[in-house]
């Protein structure tokens, strides 16, 4: 069949279980995606940090090439210094790698926007997309991209974004060998020598993990030897991967011993204050900064351990911050709740407020959980309370996030 001049054309045609109608893959990267503040610059791996000197690190999307070449900057290879990499993708949305670049599915009416929860109904539960789900879309949409190239001489119709924001539809040419999931693309590593073992956990962005999201991340990261050095990375590399890189440190810091949360430092019972959104909004700059809205102060208040354990998070969000400071992103969302004249901007700037409110909130309960169950969550056995448990065990928690 030879290839159509419409190119719309060709979208309206699709009819893959995954690359369906109106669908286009877009690259995964695009101009202006790399913060050219950090350091190193690592060729294919936009927007690459370490945590301060832990081994914890974080990265936006890599190319294959990008990938190599942060195991190789860490020495995550055989002829390297030996370490050995735990890389863990919080990306929920389908990606496949074409050619060695990372491309996503994408509405052809808005190329901006995650498709994830308007793709598959099926490969969805209430508890959002596991591992397995959305590796099972990626490889459907590997097999899609296979069949739909057959139709046009081998090659795949993908959109880049140039500099001034425009999309540009371009013809790829492909053949069974230069489509892969990321999946395929870690196990070829490791069998070309890299010392790497490859996680999904997938997470909403710009949403907080779930409980269970905790569980796996802290399960993974428990099992593997404290040496490990631990790479996150989402699309940008900056929320879905700043958060995992303090999940992260929190654990590390939990496992050397240096958390420093007393058993006991609640101060009283939580207020019935601040049912209002604007009552969390504190007024004073320094207040802000400390990130002491009126919910927060409220679990500090109820929860034991949970005064050290802000300052624990705290610290840890700071050694985090090359991309994302969480207490700034809500600071700048507060400021635009009371300064934007714009009612819909308004809205917006609320939502993510109260989302990343949220992240904040749940942060610090888990780095008082980590503590009180330091001893059982890094020993041989399995015999832990999980943080899902931990917090359906304090329903109060749950009334004041509310």
């Amino acid at each position: 069949m030879s290839i159509p001049k419409e190119l719309e054309q060709v979208m309206k045609l699709r009819g893959g279980s995954v690359l369906g109608k109106k669908t286009i893959l877009k690259s995964d990267h695009f101009p202006g995606c790399q913060n050219k503040r950090l350091s190193p610059q690592i060729d294919g791996a936009p927007n690459y940090r370490q945590a301060d000197s832990l081994r914890v690190h974080g990265v936006a999307i890599p190319t294959i090439v990008g990938i190599q070449n942060v195991l190789k900057h860490i020495g995550a290879q055989k002829d390297g210094k030996q370490a050995r990499v735990l890389w863990i993708s919080l990306r929920e949305e389908p990606v496949v790698y074409i050619n060695g670049r990372p491309f996503v599915l994408r509405d052809v009416e808005m190329p901006f926007s995650n498709l994830e929860y308007t793709l598959d109904h099926s490969l969805y539960t209430e508890q959002g997309i596991n591992r397995d789900r959305v590796e099972q879309m990626e490889a459907r949409l590997k097999e899609d991209i296979l069949m739909e190239a057959a139709r046009y001489g081998n090659k795949i119709l993908v959109t880049d974004e140039l500099a001034d924001g425009q999309m540009v539809d371009l013809w790829e040419r492909v053949s069974c060998d230069s489509v892969k999931t990321p999946l395929e693309v870690y196990e070829e590593l490791q069998l070309k020598g890299y010392l790497v073992d490859y996680e999904r956990v997938p997470i909403t962005d710009e949403k907080s993990p779930k409980e269970m999201d905790f569980d796996i991340l802290v399960n993974k990261l428990s099992q593997a030897d404290i040496r490990t050095e631990v790479i996150f990375n989402c699309q940008m590399g900056r929320g879905r991967t700043t958060t995992g890189m303090v999940i992260a440190t929190l654990v590390y810091l939990n496992r050397i011993g240096a958390s420093g949360i007393p058993r006991t430092n609640s101060i009283g019972r939580v207020s019935e204050s601040g049912s209002n959104v604007t009552d969390n909004l504190p007024n004073s700059k320094e207040a802000i900064r400390r990130g002491e809205y009126t919910v927060i102060r409220s679990l500090i208040r109820v929860l034991e351990g949970g005064v050290e354990g802000k300052r624990q998070v705290d610290k840890v969000i700071d050694k985090c911050a090359s991309m994302q400071n969480l207490r700034e992103a809500i600071a700048t969302y507060r400021n635009s709740i009371l300064r934007q004249p714009d009612e819909m901007k308004r809205e917006a700037s609320l939502s993510f407020f109260m989302e990343y409110l949220e992240r904040y909130y749940f942060l610090i309960c888990f780095a008082v959980y980590i503590h009180s169950e330091r001893a059982a969550l890094h020993s041989s056995s399995s015999n832990h309370t999980s943080f899902a448990d931990w917090m359906k065990a304090r329903p109060e928690l749950y009334s004041i996030i509310r």
